[in-house]
C-alpha cells in the first residue's frame, strides 16, 4: 500500500499521512510540503560546512537550544489549543439534556433495568452456545458483516442469533457487575438490552479488577459523506466505555475496505475518513486517551501483525466465514486480517511499548462478529490474548425493522446533518406505527410496540428511564396517539442532532491532525 515503506522506515516518529495524502490527491495547505525551521537550519549548517565557513560547537549548542526551547514552546501552545478544542467539543455534547451522565454508583446497590420497560429486553439467563437454534423462521434472517435482513415485521431474532453465533447473553447480573467494577452506573443501552451479548466481557471485568490495564477498539468503514444516527450508536457507547474505564481507545478508518467494495476511488474513500473523523470527534473522546488512524496511514506500523494472522487463516476458512465467491478480488479475502490485527496491543508499540498482553474490548454491532471469531481463534496460535466483544441490536430504518436504511433513500434515515425541519417531516411522513388502523381500535387495543420505529427510536435516545416508561405505559394501552409519540420523538432527536452539529464545527482539520497522530497516549 503507499506510503508502507515510509511508515515501517519512520516508525519511531510516526507517519502522519502527508506523503499518503498526496499520492491519494488529497488536497493539502501547502504548507505542509515546506520544510521546517529545524530542517532549514540544518540544511543551512550544510551548506556552509560546504563552503567552508566556520561554524563553532558554542554556536552549534547556542542554536540548538534556541531551537530545543522554541519547538517545546511550540508542542505547549499545540497541546493547550488541543484541549480547548477537545473540552469545546465535549461541552457542545453536554449542553444537549439528552447526552448520557455517568452517575457514580458507590454506596448503593447498582441500579437494574426498569421493570415493564427494560426487564424484557434484558435475558435472565445466559444462552448456551451449544444449544441448537429453533428452526421456525431461523432462515429468514441473515446477518453477516454484508448484508442484514429479517422477513419479519419485529426484525432480528436476536435469542436465536445468540445461539447461532455462540455468544453470551448479557444478564442483569453482568450489568450489575460492571456497576461494580468501574463505580459507574451503566448506560442505558447496556441496561435495556440494546447492547445485548458478549464474549469475554467476565475476563476484561476480572482483569480490571486486579489492577490491569485494557483498551478499546472500534471502527468505522468511510462509504458515505454524512453520518446517520445508526452510526453514531457504537461510538456513542464506546465513549461510555472510555469514560467508565479511564483506558485508551484506538478507532480504525478501513478506508481501504471500502475502496475493495465500492465503487470509490482511493483518494475519495481517503478523504471521506477525514470527514467522518469529525462526526468521530464530536463525540466528545479523550483526546490524550484516543488515537484514530486511517488504514492508508497506519497500516506500515500494523503490517508485522496482519501477516502473522493472514498465516493463520486459509482461503477455504475466509470463503466459509465471508461467502466469497472465486470472483471476488483477492483484497476481500485479505481484508479480515486488517480488521483483526488492531485487536492485539503489539499493533500499536507507540502506545503500549513493548507490552503485547493488554487485553482489548470491541464493542460493535453483531454483524461484525464474524471478523473477530476468526481473530479470537488466531490470537492463541500467535501467543496473543483473545479479544472480547460486546455486541448491539440494529438501529432500524425509518420504515420498518424489516427495512435498510440506505444512503440513496434520505427518508429512511435520520443524518446527522439534518434540520429540525427535516427531522420533523422525516419522523411525522415516514416513521413506521404500531399504531392501530382508527382512533377508536387504538384506544381499544393499544398500540403495537414490536413493531413501532418512534418507541424504538426512544428507547435508543430518550436516557430518561421514568419518562421512557410513561411512554410506553401510555402508548402500549391506548392512551398515547401515534401522532403525539412522534411529537416525543421529534423533541429528542432535534436537540440531539443540533447538539452533534455544534461538537462537529468544533473538530477542526488540526483537531483531525492530532487525533490521528502517532503518538504516546495516557494509559
Amino acid at each position: 500500500l503507499v506510503g508502507s515503506e515510509m511508515c515501517i522506515r519512520d516508525r519511531k516518529s510516526g507517519c502522519d499521512g502527508t506523503a499518503i495524502g498526496a499520492a491519494l490527491g488529497d488536497a493539502r495547505d501547502d504548507r505542509s510540503s515546506r520544510p521546517s525551521s529545524a530542517t532549514a537550519r540544518g540544511a543551512q549548517r550544510d551548506r556552509h560546512a560546504n563552503l567552508g565557513t566556520p561554524t563553532t560547537d558554542a554556536t552549534q549548542r547556542t542554536r540548538g537550544a534556541r531551537g530545543a526551547r522554541g519547538a517545546t514552546g511550540a508542542r505547549c501552545a499545540k497541546a493547550h489549543a488541543t484541549s480547548k478544542t477537545n473540552e469545546t467539543i465535549r461541552s457542545a455534547r453536554e449542553d444537549s439534556p439528552l447526552t448520557f451522565k455517568a452517575v457514580s454508583v458507590r454506596g448503593r446497590h447498582p441500579t437494574t433495568p426498569s421493570r415493564g420497560m427494560s426487564a424484557p429486553l434484558v435475558p435472565t439467563e445466559p444462552a448456551a452456545a451449544d444449544a441448537a437454534p429453533a428452526a421456525t423462521g431461523d432462515d429468514d434472517d441473515v446477518v453477516d458483516p454484508f448484508n442484514v435482513t429479517s422477513a419479519s415485521s419485529t426484525g432480528i431474532n436476536y435469542d436465536r442469533l445468540i445461539v447461532k453465533f455462540g455468544s453470551t447473553a448479557i444478564t442483569e447480573d453482568m450489568v450489575a457487575r460492571l456497576e461494580r467494577v468501574t463505580n459507574m452506573r451503566a448506560h442505558p443501552w447496556i441496561r435495556r438490552g440494546i447492547f445485548f451479548s458478549h464474549r469475554d466481557l467476565g475476563s476484561i471485568l476480572d482483569h480490571v479488577e486486579r489492577g490491569g490495564r485494557m483498551y478499546l477498539y472500534t471502527g468505522r468503514g468511510p462509504s458515505s459523506e454524512a453520518l446517520h444516527l445508526g452510526h453514531l450508536v457504537p461510538f456513542m457507547f464506546t465513549k461510555y466505555l472510555q469514560d467508565a474505564f479511564k483506558c485508551p481507545l484506538v478507532i480504525q478508518l478501513t478506508d481501504d475496505e471500502k475502496f475493495l467494495w465500492k465503487d470509490h476511488s482511493l483518494a475519495e474513500t481517503y478523504r471521506l475518513g477525514k470527514e467522518n473523523c469529525k462526526d468521530i470527534i464530536a463525540c466528545g473522546f479523550d483526546i490524550s486517551r484516543t488515537f484514530i488512524f486511517s488504514d492508508y496511514e497506519y497500516v506500515g506500523h500494523m503490517y508485522p501483525n496482519i501477516v502473522r494472522i493472514q498465516k493463520t487463516f486459509t482461503y477455504s476458512t475466509i470463503k466459509a466465514a465471508f461467502g466469497f465467491s472465486d470472483s471476488d478480488n483477492v483484497g476481500k479475502h485479505a481484508f479480515p486480517a486488517v480488521q483483526a490485527a488492531p485487536s492485539f496491543s503489539s499493533s500499536f508499540p507507540h502506545i503500549f511499548g513493548a507490552d503485547e498482553r493488554v487485553p482489548c474490548l470491541i464493542p460493535c454491532a453483531i454483524d461484525q462478529d464474524p471478523y473477530f471469531r476468526l481473530t479470537r481463534d488466531a490470537a492463541p496460535k500467535l501467543g496473543f490474548l483473545k479479544p472480547a466483544l460486546v455486541h448491539s441490536k440494529f438501529f432500524p430504518s425509518l420504515h420498518g425493522f424489516g427495512t435498510k436504511m440506505s444512503a440513496s433513500d434520505e427518508s429512511s434515515a435520520i443524518y446527522v446533518t439534518d434540520t429540525p425541519k427535516q427531522i420533523r417531516d422525516k419522523i411525522v411522513k415516514y416513521a413506521f406505527s404500531g399504531g392501530r388502523d382508527s382512533v377508536e381500535e387504538h384506544r381499544r387495543l393499544g398500540a403495537n410496540l414490536a413493531v413501532d420505529v418512534p418507541f424504538a427510536y426512544l428507547t435508543f435516545f430518550l436516557f430518561d428511564d421514568e419518562r421512557l416508561e410513561r411512554i410506553r405505559a401510555e402508548y402500549s394501552s391506548g392512551r398515547m396517539l401515534t401522532g403525539e409519540i412522534k411529537a416525543e420523538l421529534v423533541g429528542v432527536l432535534q436537540p440531539l442532532v443540533a447538539a452533534h452539529q455544534r461538537a462537529r464545527l468544533a473538530a477542526t482539520d488540526e483537531a483531525v491532525r492530532t487525533f490521528m497522530s502517532v503518538r504516546k497516549l495516557d494509559v
